[in-house]
């Protein structure tokens, strides 16, 4: 009963843009309750995604919209390194056996940003496992469960994290098989939450910055109060990668920058107004 209730207070952390703003199309709607949760794909293959890496995707609940949060193992068969992005309460023992099964090591354990359901497996992973924990400089504390008051620990992060190894702040590289990952930092759905970039494989981890077709929910505790510096940081910083670069949100489906660039409408520009437009009324012809 205390992870049901923890996954429905986390199911609003991520998902919807702040009312404030223009009405974009939304995330989709969780399906209805029918007393059985629909059950979701435990661990499953993303194909054709991240060569030579394998990925894997773990649930961290039921269903099949926004309101499951993604958890991800990357996986160097080779070197036989793998790495969690992600961990939640119940992703975070798919995984474990995933990468059991697969005779790989985990290595690095990342949170891109504190929100419980991205970070409560953290404890169980850094305990079965050698990984360095890594976690965005700006939220380093929040995930060691410092600095939160008692209605944001219940709403936000009922599972701290026991240590940080690395704290990742935007330019930063992590080493992955020998290989850099770059870190991106993306605030605004948090105070300083992290993307991290593939750039041979060019796979972009997004955490709850971008998502399908919108962007993190703002104006919950400790985000920003509007979208604009999100929306900003995002068009600086991950609209400059390449149309084909493979997103992998923290919520929702995959995607690519080039489909979010084109039909994402929190990123799209301005409209023009027309020279013929004056004081909001067309000018009359003469």
């Amino acid at each position: 009963m205390i992870r049901f209730a923890t996954m429905l207070a986390f199911s609003a952390l991520g998902l919807a843009p702040a009312p404030a703003q223009p009405a974009p199309a939304g995330p989709a709607k969780a399906e209805p309750e029918t007393g059985k949760h629909a059950p979701r794909a435990q661990v499953k293959l993303l194909e054709n995604i991240g060569s030579p890496f394998q990925v894997y995707l773990a649930g961290e609940s039921s269903g099949t919209t926004f309101s499951d949060a993604n958890c991800y193992l990357v996986c160097d068969r080779t070197s036989g390194e793998a790495m969690v992005i992600d961990a939640g309460t119940r992703s975070a023992p798919l995984v474990l056996k995933q990468a059991a099964e697969l005779g790989v090591r985990i290595t690095l354990l990342v949170s891109t940003h504190f929100h419980g359901d991205h970070t409560g497996g953290n404890a169980l992973i850094l305990e079965k496992t050698p990984a360095k924990m890594v976690a965005p400089a700006k939220e380093a504390a929040l995930i060691a469960g410092d600095g939160l008051n008692a209605g944001e620990k219940k709403q936000l992060l009922i599972y701290p994290t026991p240590r940080i190894d690395i704290k990742a702040a935007q330019g930063d590289e992590l080493k992955f098989r020998g290989g850099p990952v770059k870190v991106i930092e993306i605030g605004g759905h948090s105070p300083g939450g992290i993307c991290l970039f593939f750039g041979a494989q060019k796979l972009l981890f997004a955490g709850d910055a971008l998502l399908k077709g919108t962007v993190a929910r703002v104006g919950i505790p400790r985000a920003a109060k509007t979208v604009d510096p999100m929306v900003s940081a995002i068009r600086s910083r991950l609209l400059v990668l390449s149309d084909d670069t493979v997103v992998l949100p923290g919520h929702g489906p995959t995607t690519t920058i080039g489909a979010e660039r084109a039909a994402n409408p929190w990123l799209q520009a301005p409209a023009k107004t027309s020279k013929s437009m004056v004081a909001g009324k067309t000018a009359e012809k003469k």
